[in-house]
């Protein structure tokens, strides 16, 4: 299905749980000593009636996130019953590869197409520094399962003043796996650390393996990322001379790609998430909706999708306080109080982990 400025939508988001077993600055800031604990989660069956729904708009590839979707108790059967769904070309997952270990064999077994790990450094101790967990052996176990099952996979770096460029993409390259360097988006702590991207990894990268070659990616199907990237893939690739993988720049601000934009998110309270970059959100299924059977049901959902859909903004308005947001709460009087708030100010405000980002 198109939206109001042609977009092709074909990319779905799903957050399956909102709980995560990291705590990184940027996404998470949740108190350390509190335990692991979501508030949302997704069942497999409202998941599955998501999919069947989204794939009669033609939407044909999913990813499943979080929160970290390891921690959702069937995520091996979700794979699996959506990889029989009609239509459907492709499942992958984000996950932080804290679990991943023993999950890839059974992930494999499932289908699952790809699989993107979320890795900020190689260093034990700034891996600690950053998720406050001394968990870094169990990433790289988990990476190393994944590969061995035979599973495509990424490294997602998000990059902050801070990130050893080299070394992640050496390790990358040492694991045979491509690696994506992504702009930090300004939601929650993150609009505070942001970088340029190109100068940061084209710049590091330029001194040890010369200069970059552009990669044409029009004609190739990119599975992994979860779409075609000819259509609307949002990484840039490089190729350099000595490494066999291919860097990615995934720049939300300083390569805004919104006119190519694909996707659609649920959130793992059940909403439809037009924009990662508004505060806007619809019903999925309102809950005073009785249904009768399951086609009911789907048609409903069909519907929500449509609607969020022809919502879509045209871009994305993460900084831009010209965009206001209207707050409505009740005073102790039981009066209404309105407040407008800058898009900053709402974005500033939002957990990454608890959107899907």
């Amino acid at each position: 299905m198109r939206d109001r400025f042609g977009r092709e939508i074909d990319y779905m988001r799903i957050s399956v749980i909102d709980s995560c077993n990291l705590n990184c600055y940027y996404c998470n800031p949740q108190d350390n000593n509190k335990k692991c604990q979501a508030i949302n989660i997704l069942s497999v069956k409202k998941v599955l009636c998501i999919v069947r729904a989204a794939t009669r708009l033609g939407i044909t590839h999913f990813r499943l996130t979080g929160g970290e979707p390891l921690l959702h108790p069937q995520i091996d059967e979700m794979v699996s019953q959506i990889k029989k769904i009609p239509g459907v070309r492709s499942v992958s997952l984000t996950t932080n590869a804290v679990l991943l270990a023993q999950h890839a064999k059974q992930l494999k077994e499932a289908g699952i197409d790809s699989i993107n790990v979320s890795l900020d450094t190689i260093d034990a101790s700034e891996y600690e520094h950053i998720t406050k967990k001394p968990l870094l052996h169990k990433v790289e176990q988990g990476i190393d399962a994944a590969i061995e099952c035979g599973i495509r996979v990424k490294i997602n770096v998000v990059l902050t003043p801070q990130t050893d460029v080299v070394a992640l993409t050496r390790y990358a390259s040492k694991k045979g796996t491509d690696i994506r360097f992504i702009e930090m988006m300004p939601v929650g702590e993150g609009h505070t650390n942001g970088v340029e991207p190109y100068e940061k990894v084209i710049g590091a990268l330029l001194e040890v393996y010369g200069t970059p070659c552009h990669i044409d990616t029009e004609n190739r199907e990119e599975i992994n990322s979860g779409y075609n990237n000819a259509d609307n893939g949002p990484a840039e690739y490089y190729s350099f001379h000595g490494l066999d993988i291919r860097v990615g720049l995934i720049q939300a601000i300083h390569g805004k790609f919104c006119d190519t934009c694909n996707r659609i998110r649920v959130t793992a309270d059940g909403r439809l998430m037009p924009c990662l970059g508004s505060s806007v959100t619809m019903d999925l299924v309102p809950d005073s909706c009785e249904f009768t059977d399951d086609l009911e049901k789907d048609f409903v959902i069909v519907q929500a999708l449509k609607a969020a859909i022809k919502a879509k903004p045209g871009c994305h308005n993460f900084n831009d306080n010209a965009v206001t947001y209207t707050k409505t709460t009740e005073t102790k009087t039981v009066e209404t109080k309105t407040t407008e708030l800058k898009a900053a100010e709402v974005n500033a405000a939002r957990n990454m982990s608890r959107i899907g980002g």
